[in-house]
């Protein structure tokens, strides 16, 4: 994980970091990574232990899902993520989509990290389209 030059205040205590994985710190130009860090400075900041914030949420062709959020860690200490149950919730907290996922991420102390879930047409149980009050539970 790379740190992007990138710090604001929350709570006026804490300075918060968008963090890329090293994948996406490989593949995403410039350009891009400050596009992220944008959107994330944009937010409403959210005060909880760990959070996902939607960035993106978009179905795909074949009938799957993809959910790209901000790991959000607003702890003081590292948050290591290997498993992780992701639910996609309309505005009436119905699941639209549901599942499981093996990772190995690190999400360092006061840091944001955007990651994509991709979840198959098998795990999608609604044909709506996403809105914006959307979001994602990831567990």
């Amino acid at each position: 994980i790379s740190i992007f030059e990138n710090n604001y205040e929350i709570k006026g205590v804490c300075t918060m970091q968008v963090v890329f994985e090293e994948t996406w710190e490989d593949t995403l130009s410039d350009q891009q990574k400050q596009a992220f860090i944008h959107q994330y400075k944009t937010k409403k900041p959210v005060h909880k232990g760990f959070t996902a914030s939607p960035i993106l949420m978009k179905r795909k062709r074949d009938g799957g899902f993809v959910a790209t959020v901000f790991l959000q860690n607003n702890r003081s200490s590292l948050l290591s993520i290997r498993e992780v149950t992701a639910t996609v919730l309309n505005e009436q907290e119905e699941v639209i989509a549901q599942d499981k996922f093996v990772l190995t991420l690190d999400v360092p102390p006061y840091t944001a990290t955007p990651w994509s879930f991709v979840l198959s047409p098998d795990n999608v149980q609604s044909v709506d389209e996403p809105s914006d009050s959307w979001r994602l539970l990831v567990k």
